[in-house]
């Protein structure tokens, strides 16, 4: 109901944050990607004097983005277990190589008043915050960091962003006109740093098989009309040759992944969009809703769709899928994971991205969310805030900045080379992967890879290892490569074809109370509408019972948190 997409399941959530570096440093568990570990001090132990904090930033010079504090500080934090396959062999959550660099580098001792499980961190710190005895850097969720902040508990940032970030911090914030601090700031100040992957990865496109179109010589799509005809296609002529009507054109399952469906009668599922009244309004609830469901419903009747779509859960619609079912998918750019079981069995079968498309005239858009990982704030009377900037500017520096080879793989730590995650807090540049799919598409084309990112190096190097038979590297081949998902990306993004989430802030009061209702109440009408157990005509219905168990006075809501942060 808020700034969120339907829920994925686990590998898909990891899989969006961590894709070699992709992802958010901190997740909305709060602390997601970030922790070491330790004990605790007593925050009376911050008693660095500001005098004589830092040699490196003389009151008459320019701030030294990674001087170091002289003598040293104390900083107490929280963390997040991230598991021991992020430590490099004989490191501890306590002591690691980021622990380390922050004190022989910096003068910055981390320690952690306690280190919990992920699935327990946001009760913890709920816990923490009740307390009082707040930790110097807090690493919180959005509903936490509006509590902190509406009681005055926490630092403004905005001086220690503006004089400490390192250019290469700053490029990453610059990301998207700086949507990734706009839902930290209030009325101009700066409150916290999110972790910002950029919006870019949420964006929704078309799979279909393309050994199944060259089969039937059909034509690539280039309209809504030919993602239909291209559906019923393969429903009815048979297109694995199996001389069996056995096949259906879409995967669907109960969560209903018609989101890219939906787009191509420019309706904008559970994104609150600005009308031409200029109001921001909630496109779940919009005329062009009904349209897509009345041909969905229309398509189901025909055996379209999977006729038991209502009862599967995601991983029964992605089985029938790999058990070559299903020609059509409406997923989003980590799709090439869920089919590479049957690429490699079979190398003739071929998953290709579309972008959306338009059952009219008008151009279809992607609909892309404003995703923030973990929220980094100080709290209120801490003598040293611009220590959470410095934190931040030496893990970039460490893994994105000009460092020898060396350093960077001493930092990309243990067996998953996913070293950020025990960094106390750490960022990643925004919409990176479309950047580095620039990158590899151009070394592709011309052969030389000697200006390449280190990223970029590593997927162009996979992509070259599938091209000489390692079919366990296909899914890099669709997603970085010349034909991939990241290349419809791109596309949207040099086209202007993406509508913006207009609500990037923390839910509502009454979202929290209400949005579970409402999405229920979303889910069942709707399967019951492409099962034509409903007339299509109950979408009416649908939305005034929408509005009126919450809808309106989330609408009302919604409105007013956006005109406070105008």
């Amino acid at each position: 109901m808020w700034n969120k997409r339907k829920s994925l399941p686990l590998w898909a959530a990891v899989l969006s944050m961590t894709l070699v570096f992709t992802g958010c440093a901190g997740g909305n568990n709060a602390g997601n990607n970030a922790g070491n570990g330790g004990n605790g001090n007593d925050s009376a132990a911050n008693t660095a004097a500001a005098d004589t904090a830092e040699a490196a930033a003389p009151a008459d010079g320019p701030a030294d983005p990674l001087g170091k504090y002289d003598p040293p500080i104390k900083l107490r934090s929280t963390m997040n277990e991230t598991g021991k396959e992020t430590l490099a062999e004989g490191d501890t959550h306590a002591n690691n190589v980021w622990t380390r660099g922050y004190k022989d580098e910096l003068g910055i001792e981390v320690t952690y008043d306690w280190i919990v499980a992920d699935a327990n961190y946001r009760d913890k710190m709920n816990v923490t915050m009740a307390s009082g005895d707040l930790p110097d850097l807090l690493k919180v969720d959005m509903v936490q960091f509006e509590q902190l902040h509406e009681a005055g508990m926490l630092e403004d940032l905005t001086e220690a962003f503006d004089k400490y970030a390192s250019d290469l911090v700053k490029s990453f914030y610059a990301e998207e006109d700086g949507a990734g601090l706009k839902p930290v700031t209030k009325g101009g100040k700066l409150y916290a740093i999110a972790s910002f992957p950029g919006s870019l990865d949420s964006s929704d496109m078309i799979w279909i098989r393309k050994d199944w179109l060259d089969k039937l010589g059909l034509a690539e799509p280039k309209s809504m009309q030919d993602i239909i005809k291209i559906a019923e296609d393969f429903t009815f002529k048979d297109p694995d040759g199996n001389g069996k009507q056995d096949t259906y054109g879409i995967m669907m399952n109960k969560d209903l992944p018609i989101n890219a469906f939906l787009l191509g009668y420019h309706a904008y599922l559970e994104t609150w969009i600005k009308n031409d009244a200029g109001e921001i309004v909630n496109g779940t609830i919009q005329p062009e809703v009904k349209e897509g469901l009345a041909e969905l419903q229309r398509l189901y009747k025909e055996g379209v769709l999977d006729p038991e779509f209502g009862v599967k859960d995601f991983a029964k619609g992605v089985e029938a899928v790999n058990a070559g079912k299903a020609g059509i998918m409406f997923l989003p750019q980590w799709a090439p994971f869920q089919v590479m079981g049957m690429v490699k069995q079979d190398q003739s079968v071929n998953w290709v991205p579309y972008p959306v498309q338009s059952i009219d005239d008008q151009p279809a858009k992607t609909q892309n969310h404003l995703g923030l990982g973990g929220i980094y704030a100080v709290r209120k009377g801490y003598e040293h805030p611009e220590a959470l900037v410095k934190l931040l500017n030496f893990q970039a520096e460490k893994m994105f900045g000009e460092s020898a080879e060396a350093e960077r793989a001493k930092y990309n730590t243990g067996l998953t080379g996913l070293g950020f995650q025990n960094a106390v807090v750490s960022n990643l540049p925004a919409n990176k992967n479309v950047k580095a799919q620039e990158e590899v598409e151009a070394a592709i084309n011309s052969g030389d890879t000697s200006t390449m990112g280190l990223e970029a190096k590593l997927f162009y190097d996979d992509i070259m290892d599938y091209r000489a038979g390692n079919l366990d590297k296909w899914n890099m081949e669709r997603i970085f490569g010349p034909l991939s998902s990241q290349g419809i990306i791109k596309y949207y993004r040099d086209n202007d074809l993406i509508v913006m989430n207009e609500f990037i802030y923390a839910p509502t009061k009454t979202m929290n109370s209400k949005s579970a209702t409402l999405d229920k109440l979303r889910q069942e009408t709707f399967i019951k509408i492409i099962y034509g157990s409903l007339p299509v005509d109950a979408f009416d219905k649908f939305v005034e019972d929408w509005k009126k168990l919450g809808g309106d006075q989330i609408t009302q809501e919604v409105n007013e948190v956006i005109k406070a942060n105008q």
